[in-house]
């Protein structure tokens, strides 16, 4: 336990010391996601927004703010662990990524340390950001205080799982740059993130129920703007936990394929 502290401790200095160089990147991690925000708000401003809204049937423009903003928020859980992935890749191709190997502490316990370290550097500053502007928007109906820290738990626990997933999948994969391309932009417009995902066409909806994040946004949001109790969402989070034990399944398998890869190659590029 201390050597994997040490050692996770250890990545995320690292990773701190090569992603925030500069003062200016903490702007950035409020300013780029806020921006995102206030557009998407003001691309639905000029459309008709009332009870005839073929919008309506899913949500109500009174909802629209912390709509975009619970959206947002999951989005940027997940689209920091994307990038953090891909970086991972790069850490492979210049040959310091052998210390999973090498190393005597739990692999699969690294990639979920290497996810929330990510998170903290990643979305703390627009998470505070959306704390506040919770205070100022309408819609929030809440079952009891226990609600906004269960859907924090949810989208923090779904995204660390997400992004030992993508860890893994990253880390041995020839061609990182187009696993980037097909699980940033298609997660943020397919998993509700701006739009519900029941008005989306058939084919639409079947993409979107690809991304764990689909799930959580939903969850996040019956907490927050349904008042949903527990013993209602109780099909919905059986639902999400299904999706995470597929997808912790599917990294442990991963990870000991390319690892028996690697030892019979010495390659670690495993397709």
């Amino acid at each position: 336990m201390k050597q994997l502290g040490s050692l996770l401790l250890a990545e995320i200095i690292k990773e701190h010391r090569h992603s925030f160089h500069s003062k200016m990147i903490y702007f950035s991690l409020l300013v780029w996601p806020v921006i995102n925000f206030v557009t998407a708000y003001y691309s639905f401003a000029p459309f008709r927004m009332g009870a005839d809204s073929p919008l309506a049937r899913f949500i109500s423009y009174e909802q629209l703010p912390l709509f975009l903003l619970t959206g947002y928020l999951g989005y940027i859980f997940y689209w920091c662990l994307v990038q953090s992935s891909w970086q991972m890749s790069f850490e492979r191709q210049a040959g310091t990524m052998e210390m999973i190997f090498i190393s005597p502490v739990n692999r699969l316990a690294f990639l979920y340390g290497r996810s929330l370290s990510s998170l903290i550097e990643g979305v703390w500053l627009f998470f505070c950001f959306v704390l506040l502007a919770l205070f100022f928007v309408d819609g929030i109906q809440l079952s009891g205080w226990w609600a906004p820290p269960l859907a924090f738990l949810i989208l923090l626990v779904s995204a660390i799982v997400w992004g030992g997933f993508l860890c893994v999948l990253f880390l041995f994969s020839r061609d990182s740059s187009f696993l980037y391309t097909v699980l940033d932009e298609p997660m943020l417009i397919f998993s509700g993130v701006r739009l519900p995902p029941m008005a989306f066409p058939v084919w639409a909806k079947v993409i979107s129920f690809c991304f764990p994040l689909t799930y959580a946004l939903q969850l996040i949001r019956a907490l927050l703007m349904e008042g949903a109790s527990l013993q209602t969402m109780l099909p919905s989070m059986g639902l999400l936990a299904a999706v995470l034990l597929v997808l912790v399944t599917a990294t442990v398998v991963l990870l000991k394929l390319a690892e028996k890869h690697m030892k019979k190659t010495g390659n670690m590029v495993m397709y």
